[in-house]
C-alpha cells in the first residue's frame, strides 16, 4: 500500500482539470475502491488476531478456572495459587539435587579415571 501522502497526490494530479475528459475521475474512484478494499483487508486481519487473542484467553480462563485459581466471584484463590507455587518450588528444589547428584558422580568418574591412569 502506498503512503497516504502519495496516493493522495496522485488523486490530486488526476482531478486538476476535469473539463473535458473525465476519464481521471473514474481512475480516481476505483484507485478510492482499491485503497478501500486494502483497508478492509487490514481490518479484517486485525479482527481475526483480535479474536484469536480473546479464544486464547478465554481458554486460558477456563484452565486456571479448572485448577480452582479463580472462584464463583472471579477473584484469585490465594490458597490455590500458593499451593501450586509451593509445587513448582519442590519441582526446582529436585532437578537441583538431581543436577548435584549427576555432577557429583561425573566428578567422581573423572578423578578415578585420573587414577587409573597413573
Amino acid at each position: 500500500m502506498d503512503p497516504h501522502g502519495q496516493w493522495r497526490t496522485k488523486i490530486e494530479e488526476r482531478s486538476a482539470d476535469l473539463t473535458d475528459n473525465w476519464w481521471p475521475f473514474v481512475e480516481n474512484i476505483n484507485a478510492v475502491l482499491d485503497r478501500l478494499k486494502e483497508i478492509e483487508d487490514e481490518f479484517s486481519d486485525l479482527e481475526n488476531k483480535v479474536d484469536e487473542t480473546l479464544g486464547l484467553i478465554k481458554g486460558i480462563y477456563k484452565s486456571l478456572h479448572k485448577l480452582h485459581f479463580f472462584d464463583k466471584e472471579r477473584k484469585l484463590n490465594w490458597k490455590s495459587v500458593e499451593m501450586i507455587g509451593e509445587m513448582l518450588d519442590e519441582r526446582k528444589a529436585r532437578e537441583e539435587e538431581r543436577r548435584a547428584r549427576e555432577e557429583q558422580k561425573e566428578q567422581e568418574n573423572e578423578e578415578a579415571t585420573t587414577a587409573d591412569q597413573q
